[in-house]
């Protein structure tokens, strides 16, 4: 029984993204300019919901390659 691959790609991607929303979100916290916070605002969100997106598709990948849904 061979063992199948996890799609790693996915969830190495969506850590990325989210290691980077997550830099621009302390970086807001510590010290707010108005340049950063149009910055978090127009980059950081959309970063994350990419990241949950690259995440949840790696997930139901995982689970089709097992048969499980």
């Amino acid at each position: 029984m061979s063992e199948r691959r996890i799609p790693r790609r996915g969830f190495q991607i969506a850590i990325v993204l989210t290691l980077l929303f997550n830099l621009l979100a302390l970086l807001v916290m510590i010290h707010t300019t108005p340049i950063l916070f149009t910055l978090f605002m127009f980059v950081g969100q959309p970063l994350f919901v990419l990241a949950l997106a690259l995440l949840v598709g790696a997930v139901v990948a995982d689970l089709r390659e097992k048969q499980l849904l």
